[in-house]
């Protein structure tokens, strides 16, 4: 059953500060942004109070979706040449309320990331100490980090100022991906302005090196996993990137809690870029996408549960490479398949060999084509989800909005949003014939309870952010609780 719009919190609105180095639409690499923004306007949607703050990378200023900027006066950034010239800029967006840290030094530069050196480190220093700052200034309920990036932020929260009414600011630590832990040169370190025994195994320290993770998920109050099954599986050596011992020591602390997805942007009712439109009490015109899609692949047409889509980023992380070992196997088995991804070029270049080698059944987009995958996810019958790991996952929200059935190695978020055999087929262990065989378990499914039917199934899900934030209002309204009787 679709859900109608949250209403605001019957309980007193939170006061929230979210700090991310991206927040779609005006800057992002991949699904931190979109996580990031749909949970700030999940919570502002439901009554509460809500500061997004984020560096003022160049990408931001120059994205069309960037709105009118005022200046909010000075910030005080040190580094260890000296002070750099900073400044805060505010503004709002689609409700939410902005402040960018406008450091041109650090900021005035394509792209979001370069190397790993203690220079790149200063960037991400730097802007959690000015958002520390900020949080001690304005003193909300709760401050939450996102990811690595922002981590430090809690640290330096919780020792630099853990005095008077400041110590009565919750902070909570999300964990979007946790093979990345913000690790660079131990060089780095004095620029924290942290006591030198924090550069410690038990506190900052990895290895001779400097964790950024690590100040966030040692000093939050609440440490959240982007879902259940990844919040356990960060306390295992096999996932937790060395500090599993860290998560588990911290484990009541931790939890997990599935994103959602903007159902307005995505939704098969509306979509321009489909062929025909398409809703739970109506799905019939899909068959219209299926039909679109295979003219513009220039595929064969397979039987139903055999038209099958790959859609995201290459990397080995997403399994990309057992997929193409696979194809043999699923191209002989009657599949038409459309893969769409960039990234590694070893990979794109695997996937070109294979479109050349089975025309009119395999087609290759290399490069991010928006409306392609639109198309992919309206018109194909299953996509599949080979990835290693997958702290939530969006692929797999996306095909269930659209209708078509995700297939994916049972991990992560994929376990914890597809029920198998249900909304989508679950396959272990990482294997080609792992994958090859729940593609026919899919098909299977499509026969024995019919096409229409198991669409419908899927585009009556609920896959929004409706539930994500009422889950997320009740564990920052426990940490704001906890840390206001902090003395």
């Amino acid at each position: 059953m679709r859900r109608t719009p949250a209403r605001a919190p019957r309980r007193k609105p939170l006061r929230l500060v979210f700090a991310s180095w991206e927040l779609a639409p005006l800057a992002q690499t991949g699904g931190l942004g979109d996580a990031v923004g749909g949970l700030a306007r999940a919570l502002a949607a439901r009554g509460h109070e809500l500061v997004c703050v984020l560096p003022a990378h160049r990408d931001v200023l120059l994205s069309p979706a960037c709105p009118p900027l005022a200046p909010g006066g000075d910030v005080a950034v040190v580094s260890p040449g000296g002070a750099i010239a900073a400044r805060w800029l505010t503004g709002e967006l689609d409700g939410l309320r902005l402040q960018l840290l406008d450091a041109p030094a650090l900021f005035d530069r394509f792209g979001l990331y370069g190397g790993d050196d203690a220079a790149e480190a200063l960037r991400f220093i730097a802007f959690s100490r000015a958002v520390a700052e900020f949080a001690a200034y304005v003193q909300p309920d709760v401050l939450v980090a996102h990811d690595w990036h922002a981590a430090l932020a809690l640290c330096v929260l919780r020792t630099a100022h853990d005095f008077g009414a400041r110590r009565r600011i919750g902070a909570v630590q999300v964990v979007h991906n946790g093979a990345f832990l913000g690790r660079f040169p131990a060089s780095a370190y004095p620029a924290t302005g942290l006591p030198g025994e924090l550069f410690h195994p038990d506190a900052l320290e990895f290895w001779g090196d400097l964790a950024l993770l690590k100040g966030g998920v040692a000093w939050a109050d609440r440490i959240v996993a982007v879902s259940p099954t990844y919040a356990r599986e960060l306390q295992t050596p096999a996932f937790g990137e060395g500090i599993d011992g860290l998560y588990r020591f911290r484990a009541a602390r931790l939890s997990g809690i599935a994103n959602g997805i903007d159902v307005a942007r995505h939704d098969p009712a509306t979509d321009p870029a489909l062929a025909a439109r398409f809703d739970a009490a109506y799905p019939k015109p899909r068959s219209a996408c299926r039909k679109a899609l295979l003219e513009a692949c220039g595929l064969d047409d397979p039987e139903h549960g055999r038209l099958l889509a790959a859609i995201g980023r290459l990397a080995a992380q997403k399994g990309w490479d057992v997929l193409a070992d696979a194809l043999p196997r699923l191209v002989a088995g009657g599949a038409s398949l459309v893969l769409i991804g960039d990234g590694d070029p070893a990979l794109a270049e695997r996937l070109r060999a294979a479109a050349a080698r089975w025309p009119g059944r395999v087609h290759v987009a290399i490069g991010w084509d928006e409306r392609l995958a639109r198309r992919a996810y309206a018109g194909a019958d299953c996509v599949l989800i080979p990835s290693r790991y997958e702290p939530c996952g969006l692929v797999q929200r996306f095909a269930q909005r659209y209708g078509c059935l995700p297939v994916a190695h049972r991990t992560g978020g994929l376990a914890d949003t597809i029920v198998d055999g249900v909304t989508g087929v679950l396959f272990e262990p990482l294997e080609p014939d792992a994958l090859a065989g729940a593609v026919d378990r899919a098909a299977a499914l499509l026969r024995a309870d019919g096409v229409e039917a198991v669409q419908r199934r899927l585009l009556a899900l609920d896959v929004s952010w409706h539930e994500p934030a009422m889950r997320w209002e009740r564990l920052l309204a426990e940490a704001a609780r906890e840390a206001a009787r902090r003395v």
